[in-house]
């Protein structure tokens, strides 16, 4: 994909605005944050990885993965032998 765009003034800064196309490709929106930078004389934006939490990395886990196991069990039940938490 390839697009013109123009740059803008808007007040004291500069914009670009991004194509509507190449936001729904990357599922980008208003408020979205991007990396910016040059490369070979270029300007490159790729979209920053927002902090994950553990529930964002959980919702994307099979529930049935998320069962205790006999071994998870097994380790829940034992003696501490040093300073465990």
């Amino acid at each position: 994909m390839s697009s013109v765009i123009t740059i803008r003034r808007s007040g004291g800064t500069r914009i670009v605005s991004l194509p509507m196309a190449v936001l729904k490709t990357l599922d980008l929106h208003t408020g979205s944050l991007l990396n910016l930078s040059l490369k070979n004389n270029s300007i490159v934006l790729t979209p920053a990885e927002k902090d994950l939490t553990l529930n964002d990395l959980l919702d994307g886990s099979p529930k049935q993965k998320l069962k205790l196991t006999e071994d998870d069990k097994a380790w829940l039940n034992t003696k501490a032998v040093g300073k465990e938490f």
